[in-house]
């Protein structure tokens, strides 16, 4: 049985796969999936892997969605969301292990 906080975790990562995925996005979706799939897995490598998704150009920080050149705001704030939660809960997680 997995941790409390490494179960919400998951569920935020599967979020945004999903999310991701549905909007074409499958690069990323593909990068969160190995990430979630080793988290789930009990490998904290699963951590370094999505945290290396942030900071610099073109990370998961940058990423907006877009809709035949509109923005849908619904989906981007899903995205925000999704991606604010589990960047600190996967912050929060590297520190307990550290």
């Amino acid at each position: 049985m997995l941790h409390p906080d490494v179960a919400e975790l998951l569920e935020a990562l599967r979020g945004l796969e999903r999310l991701l995925f549905e909007q074409g996005i499958n690069t990323w979706a593909a990068r969160l999936k190995q990430a979630a799939d080793n988290i789930e897995k009990s490998d904290a490598y699963g951590l370094q892997q999505f945290l290396s998704m942030f900071g610099g150009m073109g990370s998961l920080n940058d990423l907006i969605l877009s809709q035949d050149g509109k923005l849908p705001i619904e989906e981007n704030e899903q995205l925000n969301s999704l991606r604010s939660k589990a960047w600190s809960l996967a912050n929060n997680l590297r520190r307990e292990i550290l």
